[in-house]
């Protein structure tokens, strides 16, 4: 039952990615409210990586990407709207403090955003897994712990099992 209802809930929002992707190509997005229009330009921005996979999307609605094999582009550009809203809020404040961090040590803005998405996304995994609730103290320890990291040392910090401070 579980799987039929995520099966379901994944074909909806595939779809409904798919009419976002539509009215990104046009151009319109005015019709769209903020968090759609948000996830619009996302999209735009990887137009070059996942074109293919967004002009398909509404027929995608059954497959599951492997993680092993696969990048999801659903939730990358899920993740990358996710990092871009709390940034805009300033909520956690250490994730625009480690965006600032970066920025200065040249990251381009772009990549400053997957910086973080990439530092999120084993807690969300992780949350999801334990079906428990999300643990913000965790992600703000670990925004302070890698802002004082080079951004092209980031990724070798987080390769590989998941950080030690993940597994409290």
């Amino acid at each position: 039952m579980r799987d039929e209802m995520m099966s379901e809930l994944r074909k909806l929002n595939r779809e409904r990615m798919h009419d976002i992707w539509e009215l990104a190509k046009s151009g319109d997005l005015d019709v769209l409210d903020g968090e759609e229009r948000r996830l619009a330009e996302v999209m735009l921005e990887h137009e070059d990586e996942y074109f293919n996979q967004f002009e398909v999307a509404d027929i995608l609605g059954d497959h599951e990407f492997d993680p092993e094999s696969e990048e999801d582009p659903f939730l990358h550009i899920t993740l990358h709207t996710i990092v871009e809203n709390q940034l805009e809020a300033r909520d956690p404040i250490e994730a625009y403090q480690f965006y600032n961090a970066m920025r200065k040590k040249k990251a381009s803005h772009h990549d400053t955003v997957h910086l973080i998405a990439a530092i999120l996304a084993p807690l969300i995994v992780s949350t999801l897994q334990q079906k428990r609730a999300f643990d913000l103290e965790k992600y703000k320890l670990l925004l302070k712990k890698y802002k004082v990291k080079k951004p092209d040392k980031i990724f070798d910090f987080l390769g590989g099992d998941l950080d030690p401070l993940l597994e409290k």
